[in-house]
């Protein structure tokens, strides 16, 4: 299979799918390995100068679409057009998401909060699929491993995805950000997206946070919820956007941020080739969205 147009060095750098491949540098770009869950065994080689990749998978091993982000294209390019820009790089990005490796996000997610993801949370997720367990001193993994069987069981009670996250809000270490980070990583729901310091620097606005009761009131459907609530502004202002404004918000901190981790390194070797380009797109994308809703 062969795919071009996507940068997938930008496209893995904010997935909380990353801790499921294993990243190795090459020349021109990297190789990156599904090394657990659904399709595990696809292999892909980037090319960054071309934009060019070629994935091969096992015999019998049907790719998903949305595991490459061949779903979700169409939306990245739309923040283009509502930026006013024809140059654009995230024409080039893309969400991969995989609802078969559902389990695993919701671990990356739980494990990712407060800490170094791309040190911390990889080891872990990565120890989680080798050993079946974490094992560290970190009040993160002790918390997961206390609440780790309680996550599971939502899981297998195979309930849809809003209802699904509503009923994970119960569980001690799962927050609104969680839940909705959750939606848009396994599910690809791009209405849904978590608001972090990355996100809410880009904003620019002070709204309140979230009241969970009401969260599970209305199953995380924000266009229900108060306006004075940050998520319902966001999830009103740019609808399907949401979760990709998100994503570039913060890719663009991590661009930005003078302390890199070597898969950061591997996956975008020259952030500042793609950092102007990503602040032009947040810069007029909101301030746009935020003109046509009150006209």
């Amino acid at each position: 299979m062969e795919i071009r147009g996507i940068h997938f060095g930008l496209t893995l750098l904010y997935s909380y799918l990353l801790p499921l491949f294993s990243v190795e540098e090459t020349s021109s770009g990297f190789i990156f390995r599904k090394i657990a869950g659904a399709d595990r065994g696809l292999e892909c080689v980037f090319r960054e100068s071309t934009l060019e990749t070629k994935c091969t998978a096992p015999s019998g091993v049907s790719v998903s679409p949305t595991l490459l982000g061949l779903s979700k294209q169409e939306l990245f390019q739309e923040v283009c057009r509502r930026a006013g820009l024809e140059e654009c790089i995230a024409r080039h990005i893309t969400l991969i998401y995989e609802p078969r490796d559902k389990e695993l996000v919701l671990y990356s997610v739980f494990l990712s909060r407060s800490t170094d993801y791309y040190v911390n949370t990889v080891k872990w997720v990565r120890e989680l699929v080798v050993r079946g367990f974490v094992e560290s001193s970190s009040y993160l993994t002790v918390e997961f491993n206390r609440v780790r069987r309680s996550l599971r069981g939502v899981l297998e009670r195979g309930l849809y995805p809003l209802s699904e996250a509503t009923e994970l809000l119960s569980i001690s270490g799962i927050g609104v950000k969680s839940a909705k980070a959750y939606l848009l990583h396994a599910y690809g729901l791009a209405s849904h997206a978590p608001v972090d310091r990355h996100y809410a620097s880009v904003l620019g606005v002070k709204y309140t946070q979230p009241s969970k009761k009401l969260c599970v009131k209305f199953k995380l459907d924000c266009y229900n919820c108060p306006r004075s609530c940050v998520y319902g502004y966001t999830t009103r202002l740019l609808g399907s956007l949401n979760g990709v404004v998100q994503s570039l918000s913060y890719i663009y901190g991590r661009l930005k941020s003078k302390r890199r981790s070597s898969i950061e390194e591997t996956l975008v070797p020259d952030p500042s080739r793609h950092l102007d380009e990503v602040e032009r797109i947040l810069s007029r994308v909101v301030p746009r969205a935020e003109q046509e809703t009150s006209t």
